[in-house]
């Protein structure tokens, strides 16, 4: 990934952590690691604990960035969810995975920040 990508990504996180807490998300932990990969965000909101996807794009040529999760993309995200459950103890709890579609322009100006809530639904 190019330095121009990993600081897309970056902005693009630091833009949806900032609007999801605008939102009512309390976030409990960014970029969390598991054996599987990593979950850009766990936060939760109205007893719900949420897992987060975030994904950026300042083109539209591949289409909106929240397409960037692909079926393969979501069994990653439930493995590492479901790791992160197991690793707290909170296999009972309550609990999604949302994405952050975040639309950029070419300099770096939000064009748009979409929550898209259950986004994943397969498990």
């Amino acid at each position: 990934m190019g330095r121009e990508n990993i600081f897309l990504g970056r902005t693009g996180e630091a833009l949806s952590i900032a609007h999801l807490e605008r939102n009512g998300y309390r976030i409990l932990h960014v970029n969390f690691r598991t054996p599987f990969g990593e979950l850009d965000a766990v936060a939760k909101k109205g007893g719900i604990l949420i897992f987060i996807e975030i994904k950026t794009r300042s083109s539209s040529s591949l289409g909106p960035p929240y397409l960037a999760v692909t079926a393969i993309k979501k069994r990653h995200l439930i493995k590492n969810a479901l790791y992160y459950l197991k690793r707290f103890e909170l296999l009972d709890s309550d609990w999604r995975i949302d994405v952050v579609s975040v639309k950029m322009d070419r300099v770096y100006n939000v064009e748009n920040i979409e929550i898209i809530e259950n986004a994943v639904e397969e498990y």
